[in-house]
């Protein structure tokens, strides 16, 4: 099982907009300072959307790389979870 993780940048609300992803194959997450969108400030908060799959990515080196060849993949994930975690930088 993967978990494909989906966030958007600092203050937005809609799931749509969540346009930057992260990968895992547990139960945890960790987003790397590189990962934070640009403009993100102390305050803001940032929204995680989480997707399960019963496949691990089929192809990639980073996890972002492991997020977009999941993504594309032809599999089906679950759906969007409502925000998962907020994160206030």
């Amino acid at each position: 099982m993967s978990h494909l993780i989906h966030y958007g940048d600092a203050n937005t609300t809609d799931p749509h907009d969540a346009k930057y992803m992260g990968y895992s194959e547990t139960n945890k997450f960790t987003l790397a300072a590189a990962g934070i969108p640009v403009g993100a400030t102390t305050g803001d908060k940032i929204p995680f959307y989480v997707q399960a799959y019963g496949i691990i990515a089929p192809s990639g080196v980073t996890n972002v790389e492991k997020a977009a060849a999941l993504h594309d993949a032809d599999v089906e994930g679950s759906a969007w979870s409502t925000p998962v975690v907020e994160v206030t930088i």
